[in-house]
């Protein structure tokens, strides 16, 4: 009965992906990372073999390709959040490359486009540092929003 209650409470859990020409599709995240991310790829038309990620918003890279195998995705993704699908590419170098997969992005989303393609002008598409990678979807919301308020004072 509690759990009834928690659910009736916070309501079901989902995020939104944008990706193609403005499409979006609902997804539960509350299940293992790379399962949530092979069903992604069965609902947008992928073939398995390409390597898909997500994005925040602001064009931070969610890295669910790295979490572990048994991680579920809902302790990495907040709930009810509007994330962008990204493609993920192996350089010849090693290092990865990533092309947003929602079409138009520089003008629906300017912030987004920016981070994301700069991350493979200038490198910064490697791993995350270690404090980065420990940190939620809702922790570099809050960053942000920070960051945003101190720079408006």
């Amino acid at each position: 009965m509690l759990i009834d209650q928690v659910v009736e409470a916070e309501g079901p859990m989902f995020i939104k992906v944008l990706y193609g020409d403005n499409e979006e599709a609902l997804f539960n995240p509350q299940c293992r990372t790379l399962l949530l991310l092979e069903h992604i790829k069965d609902i947008v038309g992928y073939e398995q073999e390409v390597d898909i990620d997500l994005s925040d918003e602001n064009g931070f890279i969610l890295h669910l390709l790295r979490s572990p195998p048994l991680q579920y995705a809902s302790d990495m993704l907040e709930s009810r959040r509007t994330f962008i699908l990204v493609k993920v590419s192996k350089n010849d170098d090693g290092s990865e490359s990533v092309e947003p997969m929602l079409n138009d992005l520089r003008s629906n989303r300017p912030n987004a486009f920016e981070r994301l393609t700069s991350i493979n002008c200038d490198g910064r598409g490697g791993p995350p540092s270690e404090a980065d990678s420990k940190k939620t979807s809702r922790q570099r919301a809050r960053s942000l929003a920070n960051e945003d308020k101190n720079n408006s004072l």
